[in-house]
């Protein structure tokens, strides 16, 4: 009995070594977010609609540049408020029936670190993102979602599902104030009918951003810690406040689909444009939609 309880305690104590040392927050983030992301997956817009997408994580390279899987995050209501608010409609007349489901993925841990290289200033990783975002329904005036009555691409509606994102979702999460979050979008380019992810008729947009980064003196606990990891950088040691304000690059590929009434948009947002380039050409590109 007493081998027992001392076999017991000793698998106890190394148990809490583990989880006290940043190396534990990485398995920590595998296991909750594959459970988090599967609950959303299976109320997605994908399982509504019936949509077979499947987009690579980082596993597909052999780089350490990406989590190793995409996850799934479903807010529907908070993004008709948030759209609402833009269009100065909140509460009034007919209201929009859009249903939104996104699809991310963020940069690899640093094992040392315990955290993600998102919070990393130095890294061309930091900052970065990709994945898609998928709007289902029709917007007050009767219209797909970023899409205008002639089937264009609506570029300011465009910019505020990534807008809503990562304002709202990411830094919100960890902790920045409304007031203080930055979120300038100046697009560069736009090319209409690209063959995209074994489909044509898409529309890509190039765009310059700049927006808050991540870097953050962590304080307390937050939801995102547990999937990022805490953020183990100090924004004084580079010479930086809490959420600089950054200069990124933002690439959108956007197209609706009528058999579905679902409006779909591939994303990256990145500092770096060789991580943009290498990540549309290696990972996002490879991405299996199923129209048929």
């Amino acid at each position: 009995m007493r081998r027992k309880l001392f076999i017991t305690g000793i698998i106890a104590a190394v148990l809490a070594v583990f989880l006290w040392l940043p190396l534990s927050n990485y398995p920590i983030s595998l296991a909750v977010m594959k459970v988090y992301s599967g609950i959303h997956k299976s109320n997605s817009v994908m399982e509504q609609k019936g949509i077979s997408l499947e987009i690579p994580g980082g596993g597909i390279t052999q780089e350490k540049d990406w989590y190793p899987f995409v996850m799934t995050f479903n807010d529907s209501a908070g993004f008709r408020q948030f759209i609402r608010e833009k269009a100065g409609k909140l509460n009034l007349g007919k209201k929009d029936s859009l249903e939104l489901t996104i699809l991310y993925n963020f940069p690899a841990f640093d094992y040392s670190k315990g955290c993600s290289l998102l919070y990393n200033p130095q890294s061309p990783y930091y900052n970065s993102f990709y994945g898609a975002y998928l709007v289902s329904g029709r917007t007050a005036e009767g219209l797909p979602y970023g899409f205008t009555a002639d089937g264009s691409l609506d570029l300011e509606s465009a910019s505020q599902v990534p807008q809503f994102d990562f304002q709202r979702l990411v830094l919100a999460d960890l902790g920045i104030r409304a007031s203080q979050q930055v979120f300038d979008w100046k697009i560069e380019s736009v090319s209409q009918n690209v063959d995209y992810v074994g489909s044509s008729g898409w529309t890509r947009l190039d765009a310059s951003l700049r927006v808050n980064g991540v870097i953050h003196r962590a304080e307390g606990f937050r939801r995102s810690y547990l999937q990022y990891g805490r953020c183990a950088y100090d924004p004084k040691d580079y010479g930086l406040e809490d959420f600089a304000p950054v200069h990124m690059k933002g690439r959108l590929y956007a197209k609706y689909f009528s058999e579905w009434d679902t409006s779909i948009f591939f994303y990256i947002m990145t500092g770096d444009e060789q991580v943009l380039e290498r990540c549309d050409a290696e990972i996002l590109s490879k991405s299996i939609l199923v129209t048929e």
